[in-house]
């Protein structure tokens, strides 16, 4: 059963964070960082979001770890916007699902390849 109460904080937490990203915390020009999805607890304690990050200078490992070492900023930004009792514990985490279909297309073009081949 959907939780309307949680998909709607879900996409406030969405809007808040990608708007704090892309106007005062990443605004440089070789860094692209996606909100994807965000995943809130229950209980509204933890939400995990989801990004995609695309850059020309540093590894989205690093980026990924410098958010969650600031994450903080985020939540204060957080508790500034939602009037709620409760704003939750927030982590970073990259999203690999596009690297991943990427391997299944390589994979997928190998073998109809080799059947063209044989």
């Amino acid at each position: 059963m959907v939780d309307f109460r949680l998909e709607k904080f879900n996409t406030a937490i969405k809007k808040i964070v990608g708007d704090y990203l892309s106007k005062d915390f990443y605004n440089d020009d070789s860094t692209i960082i996606s909100i994807l999805n965000v995943n809130t607890s229950k209980d509204f304690s933890y939400s995990k979001i989801l990004v995609s990050i695309f850059s020309r200078n540093e590894s989205p490992d690093s980026i990924i770890e410098e958010l969650n070492k600031k994450r903080f900023l985020f939540q204060n930004r957080l508790s500034q916007k939602i009037r709620t009792s409760r704003i939750p514990k927030i982590r970073f985490e990259n999203d690999k699902s596009f690297e991943f279909q990427k391997q299944i297309d390589n994979l997928i073009n190998q073998i109809s390849t080799d059947k063209n081949n044989n």
